[in-house]
């Protein structure tokens, strides 16, 4: 076996190890999440992709394109690609510390999105740690008013944002300083919907911070900005079973946001 050769085969073992990984990753937060969205899924995809490139090197010999140009353009798409995922996640990344509540000053309104319970009405990992910083942001600032917004989405007895009422309560929030949106099934509805609960004028820019996790920052700061609010952040850690998952999933929702959501 010549060294190219070797190269060739131990890349392929590396892309056979990495696409096990992928899978276990997508078997993992599955049954976390008890739900085959997109990113749980992805990973998985990413996985087969490994599999069969490797199958590829394995199995031939040679270039696996074997025309010098369109082997060249290929590449040069697969860098493109490459970069241009690594910039939208480093911004993903960043924004958290960049756009938090220091920066906010005295704001009079909390928004907290949801983001899925439980099928017995209990607030996912992730919602609950939303919801704790809510309540760590409300202790502080006494004089707020949270917002609490979410529909009802499949495998949900009701509403997110009944669901999220229910544990301020539990934790001591009054419920006059709790207002419900209830209808909004995305990022954006969260938003366009809770001017609605505030009863804000159309062309009232209003001062706000948000509490979603630190995946979700920028997206939904740059939604918050469309519908009219200056937005500052409140990220929530990501639960650690889901973490790549979310940040994979974040990257695609943040191109489709960018592209469709106005």
């Amino acid at each position: 076996m010549n060294r190219k050769q070797g190269g060739r085969g131990f890349f392929a073992a590396f892309l056979i190890i990495l696409g096990i990984l992928l899978f276990t990753n997508t078997v993992t937060a599955h049954n976390y999440s008890n739900d085959w969205n997109f990113g749980v899924v992805l990973p998985a995809v990413m996985g087969f992709c490994c599999f069969a490139y490797s199958a590829v090197l394995l199995l031939t010999k040679g270039p696996v394109i074997k025309n010098k140009g369109l082997r060249a353009a290929f590449i040069s798409v697969i860098i493109i690609c490459a970069l241009f995922f690594m910039v939208v996640e480093a911004l993903i990344i960043i924004d958290p510390y960049i756009h938090g509540k220091q920066q906010a000053g005295r704001v009079d309104t909390v928004i907290v999105l949801g983001c899925g319970i439980w099928p017995d009405g209990r607030p996912t990992l992730a919602l609950k740690m939303r919801l704790d910083k809510a309540i760590e942001y409300y202790e502080e600032n006494p004089h707020v008013k949270i917002v609490v917004t979410g529909g009802q989405g499949p495998n949900e007895p009701y509403p997110e944002a009944l669901a999220m009422e229910e544990y301020l309560l539990s934790r001591n929030i009054p419920k006059e300083k709790i207002l419900i949106e209830d209808r909004s099934t995305s990022t954006r509805e969260n938003f366009e919907f809770s001017r609605k609960v505030m009863n804000l004028p159309d062309d009232r820019i209003e001062k706000i911070v948000f509490v979603t996790n630190d995946f979700h920052v920028l997206r939904a700061r740059i939604l918050a900005k469309r519908f009219g609010f200056d937005a500052y952040a409140i990220p929530a850690p990501t639960p650690t079973v889901i973490v790549l998952n979310s940040y994979l999933r974040e990257f695609f929702a943040f191109v489709k946001s960018m592209v469709v959501d106005y």
